[in-house]
């Protein structure tokens, strides 16, 4: 019998380690959100929808109880210029485009009348806020 170390054995089978993904997409997701919390106050609610399922099997259910495939990331609810309205906001890293079937489900909201916006960092935020005519701190 021949002993080795798993350092060994992973040479020896010119296997890689295991690297995590990198989250490129979290840290604008997450300054983006804040912006938001903090400029709409307590008359407005962010919502974040996740539509990444852990396997096939709890995408099968999610998709089962409504889930849809390119929902945005964010939405926000409140007062609009005629009354209660929504906005949608897809958050993106710089330099990464909106896939096809997000861009279907997009274009199907706006033709429902709503807007949606690819927001890549808090300029875009703050200029998605500009165009939804949300002042700051909320009403």
């Amino acid at each position: 019998m021949i002993r080795m170390t798993a350092a060994e054995y992973q040479a020896a089978q010119h296997v890689r380690p295991h690297r995590p993904a990198q989250d490129v997409e979290g840290p604008v997701h997450r300054s983006v959100l804040d912006l938001l919390r903090l400029r709409l106050g307590r008359d407005y609610l962010v919502q974040h929808t996740p539509n990444r399922p852990r396997s096939k099997v709890q995408g099968g259910r999610e998709k089962a109880l409504g889930a849809v495939k390119g929902w945005p990331d964010l939405a926000v609810y409140g007062p609009g210029p005629a009354g209660p309205a929504c906005w949608f906001a897809e958050i993106k890293p710089p330099g990464t485009s909106v896939p096809p079937y997000q861009r279907e489900v997009h274009d199907q909201l706006r033709g429902l009348g709503f807007d949606v916006r690819i927001l890549r960092g808090i300029e875009d935020a703050e200029a998605a806020l500009a165009a939804w005519r949300i002042p700051a701190g909320g009403r």
